[in-house]
């Protein structure tokens, strides 16, 4: 049964289909959820800023990540769910799998890439959830639409 519910937030339209998906299966299974954000900047932001400038974006999207997270946190909370969140600061792909595995989740929800139609023609399943797809242990569930 379905108890520890992992689910990768990045604050796109997915995502946030990720967040109320997992609401039902913990409602099923007398879950419970654990949001998971990732501030590390994307490689190619690390080669045409400055270290301070990364510092600086880092810690801007930590404060937005912490109040949006809060506030579906207390959503889910609301609905009678037990509810968490975590902020870390590595590759969101690697922090995902290793927190999953490392907190015992029994599943991970994941939005595909927040793509266009081109973009998913040529490039298939964004690399956060392709890699997240391919190293997790548990059973990953990907939201799509």
């Amino acid at each position: 049964m379905i108890k520890k519910i992992l689910v990768a937030y990045d604050n796109g339209d997915k995502a946030k289909k990720a967040v109320e998906n997992a609401i039902e299966i913990a409602k099923g299974s007398n879950g419970e959820i654990c949001l998971l954000s990732s501030v590390k900047m994307p490689s190619f932001i690390t080669t045409v800023t400055t270290p301070d400038m990364i510092n600086d974006l880092q810690e801007d999207t930590r404060k937005y990540f912490t109040e949006v997270l809060k506030e579906y946190e207390g959503k889910i909370a609301g609905e009678g769910i037990k509810a968490s969140f975590v902020i870390l600061d590595e590759s969101p792909g690697k922090a995902i799998v290793r927190y999953a595995e490392k907190e015992n989740f029994d599943l991970i929800i994941i939005g595909s890439a927040n793509r266009g139609t081109a973009e998913r023609i040529f490039l298939g399943l964004g690399s956060v959830s392709n890699y997240v797809l391919q190293h997790a242990k548990c059973p990953v569930l990907i939201i799509k639409g």
